[in-house]
């Protein structure tokens, strides 16, 4: 591993040390920018070589790991770059985030340089623009302005480039520009008017990506996903008792992976209505040991692995046997650990609504408020606390997947009026949930999972509506409204559908993606032959 004393090139050795202290610099309004209660910094984070979306989240945690109190305090989405200066490279994964630091921007500034040659970056003899695993940037600090021999403040890349922008905006929205004094917002509005104008590709896409060791990167934008279910319980509502054993969980995971599974979703205790809870140590034994399996006898499985748990114990455990991802039922809500857990894990997780416990769900299903607010706007408030929560505990906004939780806490009614009206969860209609300083919502741009396969709100559907008490389909017999259902949410939004019949889903999944495809190639080739 290359160290900033030996590696770092004699141009930046001139710099000051690293003594976190107030730096001389030409920088203006001439006040102590470095309080203890920290400076408000904005960074842009680049990379296009190796492992970009590794680069960019180590290069974050040596930022806090530098200084006991530096912390990152907000992530942008992840997005998807054309190379602007120098063609003939990779495209670059680029990000942005907030932090607090006491640390001056010079000495900022040599961190920063630090932590990119520690990751494999050269600072000297190559062309500019070239490729580079890391790239961190300066946007800005507080609302100083800085002119250095060395450094500018804000960066002057900022006003004109989508690529700092997007993510900048993420963040940043309100943010007032020192140089121009309109917000980021307003000047990226700007720039994709001009864009328009100029009628010219942006090249830089929003991407949701779900990545892990040993395993393919998945892109949730280029397709809807699958998320296969074994239950390692012997009661869940639907496939209790069949992956009790070792064998039999490890070969129903096989089996999915081979019918088309993109994730496979490992529980070891039920959340079915009613159920009661097992032990920690219960719901370890159960569903450590076949992910340990998958990936140590199984070549590895190759497919993604997520752990189905409100629990930090269950979750630090099974992402130390090879899991990749953590669904979270209670949204972090059932143990206080949970959030924390997950950032440190640095892994991404499925942050589910849901009210109560599964004991008590049933009976919070009333979702009225003044003015007439239904299920949908109370899933969208309630969901955006937890969101608020989960990046203030440090989760990275690109490992934050949304759902909406069908069959949480939500009757017939309910359940049905979400999903038709799933689209608009992520539209600023509700205004409870919008942030208060930036009046966006926060939950637009997040990725959805959704679970309806054989939910009990769909065999309620199809019972017969004159007698007093309907008989309801066996979970197994609910495929057919499942298929339904789930098309109904594709169409709505959703990125990833978390379901028990694999190869019937999978076929689902290509069919309403594929008509989609096409739709879209038409649409765009109408577009273009009117012009």
């Amino acid at each position: 591993m290359l160290t900033y004393s030996s590696a770092l090139p004699s141009a930046w050795r001139s710099f000051p040390q690293l003594r976190f202290k107030r730096c001389q610099l030409n920088c203006w309004p001439r006040r102590d920018t470095h309080s203890r209660a920290g400076n408000i910094v904005y960074l842009a984070l680049g990379s296009n070589l190796g492992d970009s979306l590794h680069n960019i989240t180590s290069a974050l945690h040596a930022i806090e790991k530098a200084h006991p109190n530096t912390r990152v305090l907000d992530s942008s989405f992840l997005y998807r770059t054309k190379p602007m200066y120098l063609d003939h490279q990779p495209d670059f994964l680029n990000a942005a985030c907030k932090i607090s630091t006491p640390l001056a921007p010079q000495d900022l500034l040599k961190l920063v340089k630090q932590i990119e040659v520690e990751h494999g970056r050269q600072l000297e003899n190559v062309p500019r623009n070239s490729p580079r695993p890391i790239d961190i940037d300066i946007l800005l600090y507080n609302s100083d302005v800085v002119r250095d021999h060395n450094l500018t403040i804000p960066h002057v890349g900022i006003v004109e480039r989508q690529f700092v922008l997007e993510p900048l905006n993420d963040v940043a929205r309100h943010v007032i520009h020192p140089d121009t004094g309109k917000s980021i917002e307003t000047l990226l509005s700007e720039l994709m008017i001009r864009k328009t104008a100029d009628d010219t590709s942006s090249g830089v896409q929003r991407i949701h990506a779900i990545s892990g060791r040993g395993c393919k990167t998945l892109d949730l934008t280029s397709r809807t996903h699958l998320m296969s279910i074994v239950n390692c319980t012997p009661d869940s509502f639907s496939d209790g008792g069949e992956s009790l054993r070792l064998e039999d969980a490890v070969r129903h995971c096989m089996e999915h992976v081979s019918e088309g599974a993109d994730i496979v979703d490992i529980g070891g205790m039920s959340t079915r209505p009613g159920a009661t809870d097992v032990s920690v140590e219960e719901e370890i034994r159960r569903t450590v040991p076949v992910i340990r399996a998958l990936r140590e006898t199984h070549g590895g499985m190759g497919s993604h692995i997520s752990i189905d748990t409100f629990r930090a114990a269950t979750a630090r455990a099974a992402v130390a046997a090879g899991a990749t991802m953590v669904n979270d039922v209670s949204g972090g809500d059932a143990d206080g650990e949970m959030l924390a857990t997950v950032a440190r894990l640095g892994v991404p997780y499925v942050l589910m609504h849901m009210r109560g416990t599964p004991r008590t769900m049933g009976s919070l299903t009333s979702y009225d408020r003044a003015g007439g607010a239904d299920e949908v706007d109370g899933v969208r408030e309630e969901l955006a606390a937890k969101v608020q929560k989960a990046l203030h505990a440090g989760i990275r906004r690109w490992n934050l997947i949304l759902d909406p939780g069908f069959g949480f806490a939500k009757d017939l009614a309910g359940n049905c009026r979400l999903l038709h009206n799933l689209a608009s969860l992520q539209t600023p209609a509700a205004p409870a949930s919008l942030d208060e300083n930036t009046r966006h919502n926060l939950l637009a741009g997040f990725p959805l999972l959704v679970g309806l396969s054989r939910k009990s709100f769909l065999a309620q559907l199809l019972a017969h509506p004159h007698t007093s008490a309907p008989l309801l389909p066996a979970p197994d017999q609910r495929l057919v409204p499942t298929i339904v259902a789930s098309t109904l949410a594709i169409r709505n939004g959703a990125h990833i559908l978390r379901a028990h019949d694999t190869k019937v889903m999978k076929q689902v999944l290509k069919t309403v993606d594929g008509i989609h495809a096409f739709s879209s190639s038409s649409s765009s080739s109408s577009s273009s032959s009117s012009r």
